[in-house]
C-alpha cells in the first residue's frame, strides 16, 4: 500500500499538479534544497503554489476625519475586509491587486432622530466590486460579468450619547454588516470568475548558459501569452541561480494547468 501511494504521489508531481498554499505556510528554500535538483542545466519548474487573489478595500468617507461619513467608512471598511479574510482572499492595502472594492461616490451619514440622550443615525454606501483594470480583459477576448454593485441604505439602533457619539454611529455598520459583506464576499468569488496567482520557482533560470536576458525573456513570453494578465519576477536566488515568478491569469485559459503550457513553449527550453 506505501509503495502504492508513493507512485501516485510521483504521478501527481509529473502531471504539473499546482498545490494551494497560504502564503506564510511556504517553506522558505534553503541551500539543502539543491541536493534534490535533477541532473541538469535548464531550467526547470519547481514549486507551484495558487497564492489568495488580493483584494484593496478603497471606502470614500470624506476627508474629515472626525465627520459621522468617515467614521462609518472605517467601520464599514472593517466588517468587509473581515469577511474578506475568513473567506481566503488576502486584504491588502495598496496594490498590486487582482480585485477591487470601492464607493460610487462618498458613503453618507446623518443623524436620524435624537430624542433626549437617546439617538438614531442612518447613513448610505453605493458598492462596487470590480477586477482591477489590467485583468478586466483577456487578450483577444471579453470578460462578461466585471461589475457587480449595490445600493446600500442603513439605519442604525437606538442608543445613548451626543448627535457625534461613536456607539450610534458604529451601531448603522452592525445592523448593515451581515447583509453588507456578505454580498461583497459573494461578488468577489463571483466577479474573480477563473483568475488565479499562481507563483513558482524556475530553477537555472538566473544566467542561464551566460544569458544574463534569461529571466526577462521568460516574462515577456508569458505575458504575451492569451489568458495571461500578468508575469513578474518576484524573487531572485543566486545560490540556486532561480527566480521565483509570480503569474496573474485566467484557469479557463490553461485547461492542461499553467504549468503544463509552459514545457509546450519552445522558447524558454524547459526541462522536465
Amino acid at each position: 500500500m506505501k509503495k502504492l501511494i508513493a507512485i501516485a504521489f510521483a504521478a501527481s508531481a509529473l502531471a504539473g499538479c499546482v498545490s494551494y498554499v497560504a502564503e506564510e505556510q511556504v517553506k522558505p528554500y534553503t541551500i539543502a534544497d539543491v541536493k534534490s535538483a535533477p541532473a541538469t542545466d535548464r531550467p526547470y519548474v519547481e514549486g507551484a503554489t495558487l497564492r489568495p487573489l488580493r483584494v484593496l478595500v478603497s471606502m470614500d468617507g470624506g476627508s474629515d476625519e472626525s465627520s459621522p461619513a468617515f467614521r462609518l467608512s472605517g467601520y464599514l471598511q472593517s466588517h468587509i475586509e473581515g469577511e474578506l479574510a475568513r473567506r481566503g482572499y488576502r486584504v491588502v492595502y495598496d496594490r498590486p491587486s487582482e480585485m477591487l472594492i470601492s464607493t460610487c461616490g462618498p458613503v453618507t451619514c446623518q443623524l436620524l432622530n435624537q430624542r433626549g440622550s437617546r439617538v438614531v443615525f442612518k447613513g448610505d454606501a453605493d458598492l462596487q466590486v470590480t477586477r482591477e483594470a489590467f485583468v478586466n480583459k483577456m487578450k483577444g477576448e471579453q470578460m462578461k460579468d466585471v461589475v457587480a454593485r449595490r445600493r446600500f441604505d442603513m439605519k442604525g439602533k437606538e442608543s445613548r450619547g451626543r448627535p457625534d457619539a461613536s456607539d450610534g454611529i458604529k451601531s448603522v455598520a452592525d445592523c448593515a454588516a451581515p447583509e453588507l459583506a456578505k454580498w461583497v464576499a459573494e461578488s468577489v468569488t463571483r466577479v474573480a470568475g477563473a483568475l488565479e496567482r499562481c507563483e513558482f520557482t524556475v530553477c537555472n533560470g538566473w544566467n542561464y548558459r551566460g544569458e544574463e536576458e534569461y529571466p526577462s525573456r521568460f516574462v515577456r513570453t508569458l505575458n504575451a501569452m492569451n489568458g495571461v494578465y500578468d508575469c513578474r519576477v518576484v524573487h531572485t536566488d543566486n545560490v540556486r541561480r532561480s527566480i521565483r515568478v509570480e503569474v496573474v491569469y485566467e484557469r479557463d485559459m490553461f485547461p492542461e494547468g499553467l504549468v503544463n503550457a509552459l514545457y509546450t513553449i519552445r522558447e524558454l527550453d524547459l526541462y522536465r
